[in-house]
């Protein structure tokens, strides 16, 4: 894919370089400092002008995303009930609209330029994408990645996350009719509830892909200690700008996938902030956003990974201990190996359509809310609704799940 967002002709991707603001050259760190005091000074960039846009930032974010879900997702809901198929496809198109948008407002709003290099991600392959957990925020530049490194740009898109975010007002809520995995860490249980879900796509012949954070947490004086610990324990070398990856998960995920022929390929993906680094949900609101966001994507061909357990688990430890390398040489050059000619990728066509549509979308309907006693009872009756629904089970998408067991076991028994 070229600068200009197009497919360069090879399956690559071209990326990264270009000077900093007002044509000054970035500065950049020669090293990784988690350490508080290397923070300090990115997070009191923000003023007070970083405070107005961070806060315009998180009110047209969050409010597209619960004016959305009132406005958009809770009509889908009968759908459930009439035509799984439809409904499955209409909570994942919307959302993959919803996520221009917010790719759109990153770029617009904050002026966050994407660096993409390596291969382009095939969003027709059922695959497995590895991403490193530098910050709390990563998967939201994520989309940033899809947008531009996707050709074409289409994807479906299933992160691995932790059980309690599906309790969070709108987003948490989308993520469960989208099908999102939610993860509890008792192993017995996750592996069931993924069963359930990844099973359901085997037998809909569903084509998607799921992000996971091997890691398991961001990077933080505290998680590197553990991951140092962890590392003397059982042998392994020590890794500088990443922490050890946690395999079972992964393991899992190849062998289920490759079971129920759900799997063509494994995208290995890095991301770093070569300048502004931001931590927490805080920074966003404080303006406090990184000026550059650099990714380089490496495709693995499903039959060219391990056919066992135990040669999973090292062929991870080695892509880590590769991407290691790879991320000093990148904090140390201010981009990835061989990616320092080309500009930053202009956003694209549907970044300003999702413009055009979600924020008038999110002001019209926040006006009927403050305005119509109607849409009010509607949004309270659906909060009531699937606040009852996240704290009481696992989540509507299970709903779903087991909705289309019923029905294929009536099928079954009038044969």
């Amino acid at each position: 894919m070229a600068a200009d967002g197009r497919d360069g002709g090879d399956g690559t991707v071209a990326a990264a370089g270009g000077e900093g603001d007002a044509g000054r050259p970035p500065q950049r760190p020669k090293f990784l400092d988690v350490s508080p005091a290397g923070l300090t000074g990115a997070r009191q960039k923000g003023g007070w002008r970083g405070w107005l846009r961070g806060g315009t930032y998180v009110l047209l974010w969050y409010g597209s995303i619960m004016m959305g879900f009132f406005s958009l997702y809770c009509p889908f809901l009968p759908l459930l009930l009439v035509s799984r198929p439809l409904y499955r496809r209409a909570t994942e198109v919307v959302f993959t609209m919803w996520e221009s948008y917010a790719v759109a407002l990153m770029e617009v709003v904050f002026g966050v330029k994407f660096f993409l290099s390596g291969d382009v991600i095939r969003p027709g392959e059922r695959s497995i994408l590895l991403l490193n957990h530098r910050n709390r925020l990563d998967w939201n530049y994520f989309w940033g990645a899809l947008a531009h490194g996707t050709s074409p740009p289409a994807h479906n898109l299933k992160i691995v996350l932790k059980s309690g975010i599906r309790k969070f007002p709108g987003l948490g809520w989308i993520m469960q009719m989208a099908c999102y995995l939610y993860i509890h860490r008792r192993w017995e249980e996750d592996q069931r509830l993924m069963n359930n879900v990844l099973d359901y796509f085997r037998d809909i012949d569903h084509t998607f892909q799921v992000l996971l954070f091997p890691e398991g947490t961001n990077l933080t004086p505290e998680t590197q200690k553990k991951s140092e610990e962890f590392a003397r324990k059982v042998g392994l070398p020590p890794l500088t700008h990443l922490l050890h990856p946690r395999t079972t998960g992964f393991v899992y995920l190849v062998e289920k996938l490759r079971s129920g022929g759900q799997l063509d390929a494994v995208y290995d993906v890095s991301v770093a902030y070569p300048r502004t680094l931001p931590v927490t949900e805080l920074d966003v609101l404080r303006g406090v956003v990184p000026e550059e966001v650099h990714f380089h994507i490496k495709r693995h061909p499903a039959n060219t990974l391990p056919g066992t357990a135990e040669g999973l688990r090292g062929w991870l430890n080695g892509v880590w201990g590769e991407k290691d390398q790879l991320l000093r040489t990148t904090l140390q050059q201010g981009h990835f190996p061989g990616a320092g000619a080309a500009a930053p990728q202009p956003p694209v066509t549907a970044s300003y359509l999702a413009v055009l549509f979600w924020t008038p979308l999110t002001i019209g309907v926040a006006y009927l809310v403050w305005s119509w006693w109607v849409v009010r009872w509607w949004c309270l009756l659906h909060t009531i609704f699937f606040t009852i629904i996240s704290f009481t089970t696992d989540g509507i998408q299970h709903f779903e799940v087991w909705l289309h067991k019923r029905h294929k076991a009536a099928i079954k028994k009038g044969q």
